[in-house]
Order: structure tokens, then sequence, then C-alpha cells
């Protein structure tokens, strides 16, 4: 739906930037402006998606019969093109303008995602998992950053 904002996060964020499928993905992590989270819902309802991991209005996860499966984080965007994104403990995740500025590719197409610092910043904090070193990783080599000493 061209009227939906949305930025892509997560293993899929990865592969937009680098503008490839470079894994299997679980689900497809998406952000979206808070007011238009019903509508998102009504929409993946329509295409047979059903709630499978309520947490609003942090986030909230619907799987389609076929395995598809989305994340949906609401997030709370500000006048200066950046926002807020509740966690599921009570803090809040802020985001500058910068952080929503990515661009990328998912299947030929153009999509809005995180940027590459924002991914990274997004995988700090708590201990990686072999996938999310392989997606930092991934990111160092593609465009020459530096990562987190957990990463390498």
């Amino acid at each position: 739906n061209g009227s939906i904002e949305w930025w892509v996060a997560g293993g899929w964020g990865v592969d937009a930037l680098v503008g490839r499928q470079t894994r299997p993905h679980r689900d497809f992590d998406v952000l979206i402006p808070l007011p238009q989270t019903l509508t998102v819902h009504r929409l993946l309802l329509d295409e047979e998606f059903s709630v499978e991991s309520d947490w609003f209005p942090t986030r909230f996860e619907m799987i389609h019969p076929d395995g598809r499966a989305v994340d949906v984080d609401p997030n709370r965007l500000d006048r200066r093109g950046g926002g807020l994104l509740e966690l599921e403990n009570g803090e809040w995740w802020t985001y500058d303008a910068e952080a929503l500025s990515g661009r990328g590719i998912i299947g030929g197409r153009a999509t809005r995602c995180l940027s590459v610092a924002e991914q990274i910043r997004c995988h700090t904090g708590y201990e990686p998992s072999e996938i999310d070193r392989a997606d930092m990783n991934l990111l160092a080599a593609y465009f020459e950053v530096e990562v987190p000493p957990a990463f390498r």
C-alpha cells in the first residue's frame, strides 16, 4: 500500500542495505508510524495473517498460514524526522532522522530501511547470536565500517 510509511529492520533490513537476500529469515521486521498501526493490522488480516504474538503497543507479530511472519513495531515519529519506539521493558529507543534514512533493495524493489549505523546500534546491548554476528560482519565488509568487538 503506497500510503503506509515503513522502514525495514532486522535481518531483512541488513539484506536490503546490501541489495540481496543473504540468508533465510524467520520474519520481516518493519517499523511503522503509530497512527498507521490499525491500518497495517487490518491489511495483514485481509491477507489472511493472524496475530501470533501481541505485545501491543510496543509490537505485534502476525503469521500467515504459509509460514510468513511480520513483526510490526509502531514508531512515534517526531518533527525532526526521527522517532521513539517503546520497548517491552517500558523504556524508549530513540531514532534520529539519520537512523531512518536507510535505502535498500528487496526483491528488486527499492525500500526504506534503517541506516547502516542504526542497524549496528540496534545489535548492541546483548549477547549476539551467530546470525547477528554474520549480519554485522556482512555490513562491516560491504560498507567498510567498524562493528563492536562482540561481532568480530
